[in-house]
């Protein structure tokens, strides 16, 4: 069969899931197993893929998706409700209202140092319903309010839930993960800065009279930028986004308190003992992240799980997810929960994200047949030969329609990460610099991920006006994916000389 007939025939899944998920009432779970079952029919009388094959395709997509996405998802998921459950959460929130006076800075601090935290920690949604209520409860519009929290949503989100898009990618495309970290950060810094202004700007109504906000908008923006960027290279994904949101608040404080702008005010052992959680946590990815403890990384450890003609993988006991639940049940009992509180929380934890674990194993598994058959491979063709060297200006807006579709980075990054870097390949570009992009771009697309706005729209109790919101962040999305786009285009030149 032609090539280009054969890309064209490829893309049927994707094409199946966009549909299904953008444009149907279906659930995503029915979608994606829907989307499965197209993939493994294609794969076997089109591409020739034996039917045990396409099996232990299934089977290594089933476990990659149990450990690290899912097991690190309801870790991330169950340590926010156990520090709703304790307090902690509102002790935090009360403290970042008391730092500034000035109602730009502070829907800064809120949506995009408060919502990245979230995003790092837990993501579901967290991110942006919480600081939309925040805001509101502070007086700003509800759609306002909205709009404010999706666009902050925007840079945390590639290393959300502990960086688990990031090394979900390295996964997918084999690619080094410290070089996919580092790239995505580099990407992303110029919109670490960026994004406080437009924040600010939408808080302010517009750019007359924001003047005395600007000195504070740039000193978090920078803050964040850099201390992300500086988590990316010298520490690894897991704590980027954690650090990024934390660290800058801290120098921020820092900064105020210097300048006399701000005096510590309430119970700060309180405050301590709401972030303990996260201090445990940063201490444990210290410790297995740079300490020499080379016996970590083998059995018992790490299981080797034989799948097919091939082996899994499980890093257990340091994954992320292993490493946020030691952290959130110690930081729950400090924080005074009993151990039933404790199981009621995880209980939660498990209903809450039930539905969402069964579409990860599809879209992981789905990924997996497409991969191994060679359907990747024919829509990397068919991509390549319809835009060419131009490939990298679409690459971040591939990514972003990923998120739009699916609305999550990872599973953007399931979908098309092994795409980008066939597709890179066939064109001569930078392949980990191509496939970082779809992490970087991946996150223009939550701004306007339906399941983004309807969790913001429910929280301000305004489901009606959902367009509206809409059309409000949709320009800041394909300002934010152009940009990005210029930017990859830009910088793959010079690296590929």
């Amino acid at each position: 069969m032609d090539p280009l007939a054969l890309g064209l025939i490829s893309t049927i899944p994707l094409f199946l899931l966009f549909a299904g998920l953008t444009a149907t009432r279906i659930k995503s779970h029915f979608v994606t197993l829907a989307g499965l079952a197209v993939t493994a029919i294609l794969a076997s009388f089109v591409w020739q893929m034996a039917p045990a094959r396409i099996a232990s395709s299934v089977m290594e997509g089933g476990l990659i998706a149990l450990v690290p996405i899912i097991w690190v998802i309801l870790a991330a998921v169950f340590t926010y409700f156990a520090g709703v459950e304790s307090g902690a959460m509102e002790t935090v929130r009360a403290t970042l209202v008391t730092l500034s006076p000035d109602r730009n800075c502070q829907a800064v601090i809120i949506a995009y140092c408060f919502g990245g935290f979230l995003e790092g920690v837990a993501g579901f949604g967290t991110a942006v319903a919480i600081p939309t209520a925040v805001l509101i409860t502070m007086g700003f519009a509800p759609v306002t309010a909205a709009v404010i929290a999706l666009v902050a949503n925007s840079v945390p989100v590639a290393f959300g839930a502990l960086g688990i898009p990031v090394i979900v990618l390295a996964q997918i495309t084999g690619l080094d993960l410290a070089t996919l970290t580092r790239y995505v950060a580099l990407q992303l810094l110029p919109f670490s800065i960026l994004v406080p202004l437009v924040i600010a700007l939408i808080s302010n109504g517009g750019a007359r009279g924001i003047g005395p906000s600007l000195p504070d908008i740039f000193v978090l923006g920078i803050l964040f930028g850099g201390i992300q960027t500086l988590t990316a290279f010298y520490l690894g994904p897991e704590l980027v986004a954690v650090m990024g949101a934390l660290g800058s608040l801290a120098l921020y404080v820092l900064y105020k308190s210097a300048t006399g702008k701000w005096k510590a005010e309430g119970d700060q052992k309180k405050l301590l003992l709401a972030l303990a959680a996260y201090i445990i946590l940063l201490a444990l990815v210290l410790i297995t992240r740079l300490l020499p403890l080379d016996f970590l990384k083998r059995a018992p450890f790490v299981l080797t799980v034989p799948v097919g003609e091939g082996a899994v993988k499980i890093d257990w006991l340091t994954t992320p997810g292993t490493l946020l639940f030691v952290s959130a049940i110690a930081g729950s009992l400090l924080q005074g929960l009993s151990l039933s509180q404790v199981g009621r929380v995880f209980v939660q934890a498990l209903d809450r994200i039930k539905w969402s674990a069964w579409t990860i194993v599809n879209i992981v598994a789905l990924a997996k047949i497409m991969g191994y058959s060679g359907m990747v491979a024919s829509t990397a063709t068919l991509l390549a030969a319809l835009s060419g060297k131009a490939y990298p200006l679409l690459a971040p807006g591939l990514g972003a329609v990923g998120t739009f579709v699916t609305g999550s980075d990872t599973a953007s990054n399931i979908l098309l990460g092994e795409l980008q870097r066939e597709t890179a390949v066939k064109i001569g570009a930078d392949a980990s610099w191509i496939v970082a992009s779809n992490t970087a771009g991946a996150t223009a697309g939550k701004m306007i991920s339906p399941q983004s706005i309807s969790v913001a729209a429910a929280t301000i109790g305004l489901q009606s006006e959902e367009r509206a919101i809409v059309r409000r962040t949709l320009l800041y999305c394909t300002a934010y994916s152009a940009v990005m786009g210029l930017f990859v285009y830009v910088v793959n030149l010079l690296l590929t000389r």
